[in-house]
């Protein structure tokens, strides 16, 4: 089990997703982007809410990235196929906060 903070929860509206839907304990997904302009080793992070009780089906919503240097030794693990399971495990998002904080537990498949 390793821990990762997210990064950018302050960027295109991503504060306000994590004020609404991240918990504790939810699912979360980490999806690789090895083609953002910012960084070839990026690793999207996204959670599952679910609007409604899930009585519309599942959205995912983009929360942020794995920090560049976490993400540095994760993405090739990932582009070689290592598959990962994730779940936040820490959300500090007061209201009013630019910045949330959101940490993810993640465990190699």
């Amino acid at each position: 089990m390793a821990y990762a903070q997210v990064t950018g929860t302050n960027f295109e509206g991503r504060a306000s997703k994590i004020i609404k839907w991240c918990k504790v304990g939810m699912v979360a997904h980490m999806r690789r982007e090895p083609n953002n302009k910012y960084d070839k080793n990026a690793i999207k992070v996204m959670i599952e809410a679910k609007p409604f009780f899930g009585l519309i089906g599942v959205k995912n919503k983009h929360i942020g990235y794995i920090k560049a240097y976490r993400a540095k030794k994760i993405a090739p693990k990932m582009d070689a196929g290592v598959k990962y399971t994730s779940k936040v495990s820490k959300v500090y998002a007061p209201k009013g906060r630019i910045f949330p904080e959101v940490t993810i537990e993640f465990n190699e498949v």
